[in-house]
């Protein structure tokens, strides 16, 4: 756009689109990212962490059980093999796999999914963590994990609404 047109458009001009535009548009949206570059994700990514003592060498269903095993949140996550699939069609027609891997949900990621989506500047509201955010929050320290620390401050502040009353 140059500096006449940006002038044009400010005194009430509409910008005329270019085919440039047009087409970083449709290949964002076909990538599945809206306007703002950020894919929707259903599945909170956090960082890496190293591989506990207690999963090393163990294959995906071995894994999956030593999880529950090793759990010490209070939100009981359910971890297992998941495929999630994207809502956008590769060229072949079929929905393309947003996460393949091992994931979990729990209480706290379904009731607090949308807040914390928002707070990362997405619409869509995150439905499960990924293996590190196990291996990190559910089975080493809760109090890393982002919805945790919001389904603890919502108890809190409805128990002290209910001390008040």
């Amino acid at each position: 756009m140059s500096f006449i047109d940006s002038l044009l458009s400010f005194f009430g001009k509409k910008k005329t689109v270019t085919s440039a535009d047009a087409q970083n548009n449709a290949s964002a949206s076909a990538n599945g990212r809206s306007r703002s570059g950020r894919a929707p994700k259903q599945v909170y990514e956090s960082r890496p962490v190293p591989l506990p003592e207690w999963a090393e060498g163990l294959n995906a269903t071995d894994l999956v059980e030593q999880l529950q095993k090793h759990n010490v949140c209070r939100y009981t996550p359910n971890f297992g093999s998941k495929k999630i699939m994207s809502a956008i069609q590769g060229p072949d027609g079929n929905l393309i796999p947003e996460y393949e891997g091992i994931a979990g949900d729990c209480g706290a990621v379904k009731n607090f999914g949308l807040k914390i989506a928002k707070r990362d500047g997405l619409l869509m509201p995150y439905r499960y963590v990924d293996l590190n955010m196990g291996f990190k929050a559910c089975c080493d320290n809760p109090k890393k994990c982002p919805f945790y620390m919001c389904a603890e401050g919502e108890a809190a502040a409805m128990n002290s609404k209910m001390r008040s009353i």
